[in-house]
């Protein structure tokens, strides 16, 4: 049983952070409402929050919430060329079969200012909202101030709404005077309501929190909506796995030491303190001691008895035994060397003597690295052409937090680690040193990892996962090479998060996603996709996750792309579905020296 069945909910509450019925209006956002509606009105409002306020949020919901009379054009490409933003206001309009990348700046522009025109001509308000403007540079805001004054009349009908953290500003002195609105933190009665406004949504029938425990989620959250999504899921979570239907504010204290600290928690050492107390508490009797000690020196008299020869007595040799030492994450090891390959047929001295079932797919001539924590050694894998083989055995890297990293060359410009969902601390010069140890004995750029101890590593993989996914992965390929955009967008959860070496990453929703297929595919004449064979792994700690790694070229009348992508499944709760929860793409100049 999950933990929506238990709490009889009908789905998540606090995992849906972007969808429109979960959408919860905080006061200052009615004060926003107010100022973009009524006159008079300001060319250019700057929207100021903490991350995790919810200004996302509000801006993707700004259309429903203005609701009549008013056209929402979201600026996603900040910080970009001026084309771009003038293509995205013309996505935003509606008017997305105007333009394709090969648009010239100066056509756009036309076709915008007649847009704009047509708008104000019919009566209609227009605000170009910028999520993230702390990438905005001095002269996109320049361009956008001037974007919104093209005609006279155009002053206090078309608003740049611009959304950033606090500690950021307008550049320079001339946009100083552009009006501020605060996005305050919700106060104790406000996450109150929030948190029993979502549970309601999911389908709760009583409140599951109880008013400590709502108090304590303002205290650790300090009322920011991300970190009361955050802190509530885990706190549910906690009390389902300790089979408890309320929410109090225990659960809420050992939901904020999980997220604060997950690597604190040395689970292995709980489990035996856990059995060592329960040992404690049944030998407390004096009969049961005197029992237990007949048993020990009994046992100590067989031992001895039963001891066998020595190998040199037996004549046997034994195979040499060479444990690495264990790693400490407050002291990193010192590069060493790598180990050499293992000549054919050499068993290796250690831990696992196959690869790990989270291993699921290694194509030829492609490797992985498997970090063993609870063993304190690393295993080079390669793929061959009918078995995946064991290529060397080398220390173990200093990497505290288990899951799947991706690591690129450090000596290039964008040395790249990427770990998804990303971890607190990026190991930059744990992987540094990892690359000295393997970079003679690699045929590529990237090196996938699985870091996990070794109960993680030798759990078993559900039946069926690897050809699900790479069914998955056909449906990918095939619905970009016939532009299937549908298809394409059920492939992908909603929203879904993207990434770029050097780039923000970018949350993207289904509905904008599928706009921006429907527009290239109309415009990108034939497609040409051809995809290496998949190195497909499984989230050691949470097997609902899965990556699946390959190199890409795509060629069309619109783009030329050639370099990595990481698709990075998550199975659904509900359904025995694999989604795209996020993706990776990494340009093969991105790694070049």
């Amino acid at each position: 049983m999950d933990y929506e069945a238990f709490f009889k909910l009908k789905e998540r509450p606090f995992k849906n952070f972007l969808e429109d019925k979960f959408f919860f209006r905080v006061p200052a956002f009615d004060r926003l409402r107010q100022i973009l509606t009524e006159p008079p009105r300001p060319n250019s409002l700057f929207l100021r929050g903490a991350k995790g306020s919810g200004k996302s949020v509000f801006l993707k919901h700004l259309p429903l919430i203005l609701r009549d009379k008013v056209i929402v054009a979201p600026i996603l490409k900040t910080g970009f060329l001026f084309k771009d933003i003038l293509r995205d206001a013309l996505i935003g309009f509606g008017l997305w079969y105007k333009c394709s990348p090969q648009t010239p700046e100066e056509s756009l522009l036309g076709f915008f200012q007649n847009a704009v025109s047509d708008f104000l001509a019919k009566d209609f308000n227009l605000i170009l909202a910028a999520d993230d403007a702390f990438i905005l540079t001095e002269d996109n805001l320049a361009e956008l101030q001037d974007l919104l004054s093209l005609e006279p009349h155009w002053a206090g009908r078309v608003t740049l709404l611009a959304a950033s953290e606090p500690n950021s500003a307008w550049p320079g002195p001339k946009f100083a005077s552009v009006p501020t609105l605060e996005v305050p933190p919700l106060d104790v009665d406000q996450v109150k309501n929030y948190v029993n406004y979502r549970l309601k949504i999911a389908g709760a029938r009583q409140e599951l929190f109880t008013h400590e425990a709502l108090n304590a989620l303002h205290k650790h959250s300090h009322g920011w909506p991300a970190d009361i999504n955050a802190l509530a899921e885990r706190a549910l979570l906690t009390a389902w796995a300790s089979g408890k239907k309320e929410i109090t504010p225990a659960f809420v204290n050992q939901a904020k030491a999980s997220l604060d600290k997950p690597l604190a928690i040395n689970h292995q050492a709980a489990k035996r303190a856990a059995g060592y107390q329960l040992c404690r508490q049944k030998i407390q009797s004096w009969p049961i001691r005197l029992a237990l000690a007949s048993s020990m020196a009994l046992a100590f008299s067989l031992v001895f008895i039963l001891w066998p020869t020595t190998p040199q007595e037996s004549g046997e040799i034994p195979a040499p035994l060479e444990t690495p030492p264990l790693v400490s994450p407050e002291e990193p090891p010192t590069a060493t060397p790598a180990a050499a390959p293992l000549a054919p047929g050499q068993s290796p001295s250690l831990g696992l003597p196959t690869p790990p079932p989270a291993l699921l797919s290694l194509p030829h001539n492609t490797m992985a690295l498997v970090v063993d924590q609870s063993l304190g050694q690393a295993r080079l894998w390669q793929g061959l052409l009918r078995k995946t083989g064991l290529k060397a055995e080398l220390l173990a890297p200093a990497l505290t937090e288990p899951g799947l990293y991706l690591f690129g060359r450090p000596k290039s410009r964008l040395s790249l680690v990427f770990q998804y969902p990303p971890g607190q601390a990026v190991p930059t010069e744990v992987s540094e040193k990892l690359w000295r140890q393997v970079e003679t004995l690699l045929p590529q750029d990237i090196l996938p990892l699985i870091v996990a101890d070794s109960d993680l590593l030798a759990r078993p993989v559900p039946s069926g996962t690897v050809d699900k996914l790479k069914d998955k992965i056909h449906s990918w390929t095939s619905s970009q090479e016939v532009k299937f955009t549908d298809n394409l967008a059920t492939l992908y959860s909603d929203p879904f998060i993207f990434y770029e070496p050097g780039q923000k990453p970018q949350s993207i929703g289904r509905e904008n996603f599928l706009v921006a297929l429907s527009s290239e595919a109309r415009t990108s004449g034939d497609v040409s996709l051809a995809i290496s064979e998949p190195l497909i792994m499984l989230d050691p700690r949470n097997h609902h996750r899965a990556w699946a790694v390959f190199s890409l070229r795509y060629d069309s009348r619109l783009r030329h792309d050639i370099g990595l992508r990481a698709l990075i499944f998550e199975k659904t709760l509900l359904g025995d579905d694999w989604l795209i929860k996020a993706e990776l793409w990494i340009r093969e100049n991105s790694l070049l020296g």
